[in-house]
């Protein structure tokens, strides 16, 4: 991503971190014994997993990614397992191995966002747009630690 100008910056709460790694039970379990979470993916599920339909490299794809999340004083971390398909998650995972993956961030309005950044220089990686769900995009990891940004609806 380009350098953006000195000023008001668009992004200045952390939503969540995203976190991937190869076996959610595994990591949860880890976690939770080092006094972080508890983990969970709703009522009584410590994780889920979820059809994803959208683009990888402004191609056609679908994809399903195990997700937990814990709830870190105002900021969640986000667990996620790449279970089927190919997706960007699983793109990392098979490049550097689990850990940070990405730093997620709250829109009101997705289209308007994505416009900005991609004006900004930002890349567009992988998205995700289907009625039901929250819709986000992923651009390109950065050069600060190859760290992927995603911008997710409300």
């Amino acid at each position: 991503m380009e350098k953006k100008a000195a000023g008001k910056s668009n992004y200045t709460k952390i939503h969540h971190v995203g976190v991937v790694v190869k076996d959610m039970d595994k990591a949860i379990a880890y976690l939770e014994s080092m006094g972080i979470g508890p983990f969970s993916a709703g009522p009584n599920m410590k994780k889920v997993t979820i059809p994803f339909k959208g683009e990888l490299h402004g191609k056609p794809a679908e994809w399903k990614t195990t997700i937990s999340n814990a709830n870190l004083g105002g900021a969640e971390l986000e667990l996620l397992e790449p279970t089927e398909g190919n997706q960007a998650l699983k793109e990392s995972l098979e490049a550097t191995g689990e850990g940070l993956h990405h730093i997620g961030f709250l829109t009101e309005n997705l289209d308007e966002a994505v416009k900005q950044q991609t004006k900004l220089g930002a890349k567009i990686w992988t998205k995700s747009v289907m009625p039901g769900q929250r819709n986000f995009v992923y651009f390109e990891g950065t050069a600060l630690g190859n760290i992927a940004i995603e911008i997710r609806d409300v």
